[in-house]
């Protein structure tokens, strides 16, 4: 009686699923032109019937009285609404987009592709499986033609967060090019504190101390406009945030780069932000793919009127890898790490989540002590045999996720990591420490934590992806693969080659559409 009760549900689901989008809930999302008042842009738009995905249904962008908004393209604002909102649109199906401007129909035909990408991944972060339906988004001219202008300034920039990711690409950028642009979006997240942190502020200070870039702070509300578990109470194991944060940081970048005539512009990427598989027929990306190289390449070809070019410099490296080379390279501004999303006010990381867990752990490895950077060893050490008798929580979704590979990774570094070795990074760093009764019950807890994973096999040394140096920027690729392969070797093509050439096919899905109005 179970699997008949089952058997129903299941039919009912898929029946809904493929129901045409005429017989349910149609949504008609009305966008509104931009408006600009002083320092501040408005977005605006109107939802009917209304939804509880939005607290309020406009969001602002503030930018510091140095970046001089005149320069940005009309145009780019409209496309700017589209880059933050599109995603929305996913979790609001089936719906009526009435555009803001005239696109045109290779322009329609993209954003059309570039959702479909997303979601063929969206309907795989179901709580169950289930048939993937139409996409049921329309997209309706509004009555304004709008021309892209070129943007002017053939300059470098990077969004900009100190998180691992974006300060390596901070670094290699002093390193590679004059006085970069380094953009920070400021938005709060509640309950999230980690925007509103004096650490925060403090990385930001420094990080212009020690280099000389072109900083600027962007303010955006947009992250308080909608119910973050949304899309949880829909069933998708993905939160709002997770779907659109990547968006509104490359539109800060996109507006600022503008502005300030810098139009080679990266957002960090990392090589597990790439996985991706066929399912049923379809190409699933990771839960991060708003931010993949096959979405980024898409959007690239999108912003090329503009004269922009958009990727990243860490597509072909792993996390580790990221972290390993800031801190081999950079010495002076690895420190300035800020990578902790759980961090409260006071705090300079938790020092009590997988997070923090896994970033100090690749600094002790590599001999590097993570007190640097605002951890505390002995409250992360504490939390450890916590984090280890956790089990992962097996996904009912057909979810690509690269939680049970980071276990044995963290695994295998505590494994590599000696007791000897942690106090000795510790008395390097303050000697007298050793002395404390504090110091050796956590040296105590570290080897008893040890002893949990001796039995694991040695994890071998990663190398870098090397297909995917094909898509760096063509004027720093050089420089760029001399640095990776100076400091890592080479992960053999043929074990990436099956996701490098699903990205390929994810991203020209997308950028062929656009062939015929570029053409």
């Amino acid at each position: 009686m179970k699997k008949f009760f089952v058997l129903v549900a299941f039919a009912v689901t898929a029946g809904l699923a493929l129901l045409p989008a005429k017989r349910r809930r149609m949504h008609k999302i009305y966008l509104l032109r931009p408006e600009i008042d002083d320092q501040t842009v408005i977005f605006r738009w109107r939802v009917e019937p209304m939804t509880t995905l939005y607290r309020r249904c406009s969001f602002r962008l503030t930018f510091p009285a140095a970046v001089d908004l005149s320069r940005v393209p009309a145009r780019l604002w409209c496309d700017i609404l589209l880059i933050c909102l599109h995603t929305h649109w996913l979790l609001l199906r089936p719906c009526e987009v009435y555009l803001p401007l005239v696109l045109s129909e290779p322009e329609k035909r993209f954003w059309l592709q570039l959702l479909q990408n997303a979601a063929d991944t969206l309907e795989s972060l179901w709580r169950r499986p289930r048939p993937v339906g139409p996409l049921g988004i329309q997209l309706i001219d509004g009555a304004r033609q709008v021309p892209h202008e070129k943007v002017d300034g053939i300059g470098y920039g990077t969004a900009f967060s100190s998180g691992k990711d974006s300060l390596l690409q901070a670094a290699l950028l002093f390193e590679l090019t004059e006085r970069p642009l380094l953009v920070a979006t400021t938005s709060p997240l509640s309950p999230l504190r980690d925007h509103e942190t004096a650490r925060r502020r403090e990385v930001f200070e420094a990080i212009q101390e020690r280099r000389n870039p072109v900083f600027v702070e962007v303010l955006s509300d947009l992250r308080s406009s909608y119910d973050i578990e949304f899309s949880r109470k829909k069933r998708y194991t993905i939160y709002v945030s997770e779907l659109c944060d990547p968006y509104l940081f490359m539109a800060n970048l996109l507006a600022a780069g503008a502005a300030l005539g810098r139009t080679r512009l990266f957002l960090a990427s990392e090589a597990e932000v790439q996985a991706n598989a066929e399912i049923a027929g379809r190409i699933v990306q990771h839960p991060d793919f708003s931010y993949s190289a096959a979405t980024q390449r898409a959007l690239a070809r999108y912003l090329e009127p503009y004269g922009f070019r958009f990727g990243a410099l860490t597509w072909p490296l792993y996390s580790t890898q990221v972290q390993h080379l800031l801190w081999a390279r950079y010495p002076d501004l690895c420190d300035l790490q800020y990578s902790c999303w759980r961090v409260q006010p006071g705090q300079k990381t938790c020092s009590r989540c997988e997070q923090c867990l896994r970033i100090a752990m690749t600094a002790l490895v590599d001999g590097h002590n993570p007190e640097r950077m605002g951890i505390d060893l002995d409250s992360v050490i504490a939390y450890a045999p916590e984090w280890a008798r956790r089990e992962p929580t097996p996904s009912k979704s057909h979810r690509i996720s690269d939680a049970e590979h980071r276990r044995k990774l963290v695994g295998a570094m505590i494994k590599r990591t000696s007791v000897f070795r942690l106090a000795a990074i510790i008395a390097r760093h303050q000697w007298s420490r050793l002395l404390t009764k504090t110091t050796w019950r956590m040296l105590v807890r570290y080897q008893r934590l040890r002893k949990g994973f001796t039995a694991l096999p040695d994890a071998p040394e990663l190398g870098v992806r090397e297909a995917f140096f094909d898509w760096l920027d063509p004027d720093l690729r050089d420089r760029l693969t001399a640095i990776y392969l100076s400091h890592f070797a080479c992960e053999p093509r043929s074990e990436h080659l099956g996701v490098f050439e699903r990205s390929r096919i994810l991203a020209e899905r997308a950028m062929s559409k656009l062939d015929a109005s570029l053409a």
